[in-house]
């Protein structure tokens, strides 16, 4: 997150989490060893159960853990973003990596204001998606390695509103040169929190529709 969002913006988020660790800590503190492996399998079920989800729809979505960890997104939203689907598998990235940064904060406010309240379950609003952004997916970089832009058609060099990817300097010896995200989608932006029996949030399944 420090690479993504100002200091201002990190303590804009820190705040509602602050709020939200003691209540999960409460919770944690109760679970015994084997009832995080069924949290864990239950994860790994309704991933399942997205597939077939995700397969039907054509509405551009994807799911992250509680922590933002994305582990799956449909084709729409690849294409949406300009983004492999190889990149939205095994929290190779997260959400708030693709939004904005008032995006993020904001999603983050909102996230932590619903995150145990039980009788919410969805959250309406809007959010600004990075089209083509620049990323270091922690799977296959080290650190100090350079970051990527994906796309899934690596001869189009612009964005979805026509913007042309722009490309500098590399600080490194070889002089390569290295990407940079080639604009920004505003977008309707709804996301569902799945919990689990604990009611603690387990999955956070978003839809982006570009507006």
């Amino acid at each position: 997150m420090d690479r993504n969002v100002s200091q201002e913006s990190k303590q804009q988020i820190l705040q509602p989490l602050s709020v939200l660790r003691p209540k999960f800590r409460a919770v944690a503190a109760t679970l015994k060893d084997l009832d995080l492996v069924f949290i864990e399998e239950a994860f790994e079920r309704m991933l399942l159960d997205y597939d077939r989800v995700f397969s039907a729809m054509g509405v551009p979505a994807c799911l992250w853990r509680r922590t933002g960890e994305i582990y799956k997104g449909n084709r729409e939203f690849c294409e949406l973003i300009g983004l492999e689907g190889s990149m939205m598998r095994d929290g190779r990235l997260c959400i708030y990596e693709l939004m904005a940064e008032e995006s993020a904060v904001n999603y983050w406010e909102k996230y932590g204001h619903v995150a145990f309240d039980s009788s919410q379950k969805a959250v309406l609003t809007s959010c600004v998606l990075r089209y083509r952004p620049v990323v270091n997916p922690n799977s296959n970089n080290s650190a100090g390695s350079a970051p990527i832009s994906a796309s899934p058609n690596k001869n189009d060099d612009t964005s979805n509103t026509g913007t042309p990817v722009k490309e500098e300097p590399s600080d490194d010896d070889t002089g390569a040169t290295q990407p940079t995200e080639a604009g920004f989608i505003n977008c309707c932006f709804s996301f569902t929190i799945r919990r689990d029996k604990w009611g603690i949030p387990s999955m956070i399944v978003g839809n982006f529709i570009a507006c």
